[in-house]
């Protein structure tokens, strides 16, 4: 199928045109994808970094013009793109794991009450899958701000926004954190921690 009849195909039927991109260039996409994430992802991530490469590209694919490239080249710039913005989520995240699990190995333990104990590491462990799951850059500011003790303004440089927004983001988040630790019920009574991470 050449980009014109592809072009074609999405005006009457975008559908079809998704599936039709998919056969012919889903192997492309996924060597691209591996090529750059083989060694620091796992296969579920390197699925999910193909799935977000075709949304990115239906996302925009009105600004894809066959005159203007190849929808090859279009696409593979987007793989490619969206490839190494994976790896460096991947990246992030692991180094951020092991930087806490080794924190936790250097709680203080309470060997006269192991259920304290206990509890306390399975609602750590919950709280970090909270922080982890609020997207960005909510994740990352909350981080920066908790565990690595940097200010509003130092995040902002990082990130890219005003001290304002990091602030404003940073409450929004520990709203939500708060919300979901009071909503689970094991943890009901937790969600203060919320007020000071």
């Amino acid at each position: 199928m050449t980009d014109s009849e592809w072009r074609k195909l999405m005006q009457e039927s975008p559908s079809d045109a998704y599936r039709a991109l998919i056969d012919q260039y889903g192997n492309l996409v996924y060597a691209i994808v591996l090529s750059k994430l083989k060694d620091s992802a796992e296969r579920e991530d390197i699925e999910d970094c193909v799935s977000d490469v075709f949304v990115e590209f239906f996302q925009s694919a009105e600004a894809f013009s066959p005159s203007g490239g190849s929808l090859k080249g279009y696409l593979s710039t987007i793989a490619k793109r969206t490839a190494v913005d994976a790896y460096r989520r991947i990246t992030y995240r692991r180094n951020k794991t092991s930087s806490i699990e080794d924190e936790e190995v250097r709680l203080p333990h309470s060997p006269d009450n192991p259920e304290q104990e206990t509890e306390q590491k399975l609602f750590n462990q919950r709280l970090w899958q909270i922080i982890l799951g609020l997207g960005e850059p909510d994740s990352s500011i909350i981080i920066r701000q908790y565990y690595y003790r940097q200010t509003n303004r130092e995040i902002g440089k990082i990130l890219s926004m005003t001290a304002a927004a990091v602030q404003k983001r940073s409450v929004r988040a520990r709203k939500r954190m708060k919300q979901i630790l009071l909503e689970e019920s094991y943890f009901a009574g937790k969600g203060d921690c919320c007020e000071k991470v």
